[in-house]
């Protein structure tokens, strides 16, 4: 496979992740997640800016912009390969970004993001191997 066909499926990755989080609160809103800590996050309210917001609120804006935010990573991913004049530095700094994110995930997460993340290393590890560095492609 090509360095440009490995940084896509990285990029997939992010985007499987970010719509997988968001499938993933939605089911858990209509399934109706757990309702003694939803009820007792819905009860306590934050003052942020003059603005009153439950804990509830919070989380759930928090969360959904996070799968938004992860999904839209990956489509500037596969916008970004597409323009690139050299694959290795952005496939060096989305090696970066997967990394940092599946440590968290590893600490903090159920296993599909970690899954992910360490598919989208891997991708990306391969994509920085596969593509010339600045030398070869001045020869």
């Amino acid at each position: 496979m090509t360095s440009l066909t490995w940084f896509r499926a990285g990029a997939w990755c992010w985007i499987l992740t970010g719509a997988g989080h968001l499938l993933g609160d939605i089911y858990l809103r209509t399934a109706g997640g757990d309702s003694a800590i939803d009820a007792q996050m819905r009860a306590h309210t934050l003052d942020l800016m003059g603005i009153q917001r439950t804990y509830y609120q919070l989380m759930m804006s928090f969360s959904l912009a996070m799968g938004v935010a992860v999904m839209f990573v990956g489509i500037l991913l596969l916008q970004l390969a597409r323009h690139a004049s050299e694959l290795r530095p952005l496939a060096a700094l989305a090696l970066a970004m997967s990394a940092l994110s599946l440590a968290m995930s590893i600490w903090l997460d159920p296993p599909p993001p970690i899954i992910l993340f360490t598919l989208a290393c891997a991708c990306f590890g391969l994509s920085w191997r596969a593509a010339p560095d600045r030398q070869e492609a001045l020869r």
